[in-house]
């Protein structure tokens, strides 16, 4: 068994992109809960941070979009579908514990530090 992630990037405009993948294994409702505890304010998150791919718009609108995206206990589902991506279940929890109250918002969308103001 793997674990179905699924998660939405919403821009200021309310436009949504949903993204979804498959890692390796089965994450628990400990490790569920974890994760979610490490997002910011519970349910927000920077995919690329943690390993998981980021879909979002075909052009970068920076008076409308943002690095943040959703997730929430409801993203989490085990399936039989092969993962998409080289994380575990244990890779991905030990990732998120790594980026919480630690997210780098200050990052541009080409992972480079963003312009100081």
């Amino acid at each position: 068994m793997n674990t179905r992630i699924c998660y939405l990037y919403r821009d200021s405009d309310n436009y949504k992109v949903h993204n979804m993948c498959v890692i390796h294994g089965e994450l628990t409702d400990s490790q569920i809960d974890q994760i979610l505890e490490c997002c910011d304010m519970g349910e927000y998150f920077i995919p690329s941070q943690v390993g998981l791919p980021e879909r979002k718009f075909d052009e970068f609108d920076s008076e409308r979009d943002h690095c943040w995206f959703e997730l929430n206990r409801d993203g989490f589902e085990s399936c039989n579908q092969e993962a998409d991506t080289f994380l575990t279940a244990e890779q991905l929890t030990a990732n998120f514990q790594a980026c919480k109250n630690n997210w780098r918002d200050d990052l541009a969308p080409n992972g480079m530090e963003g312009p100081t103001l």
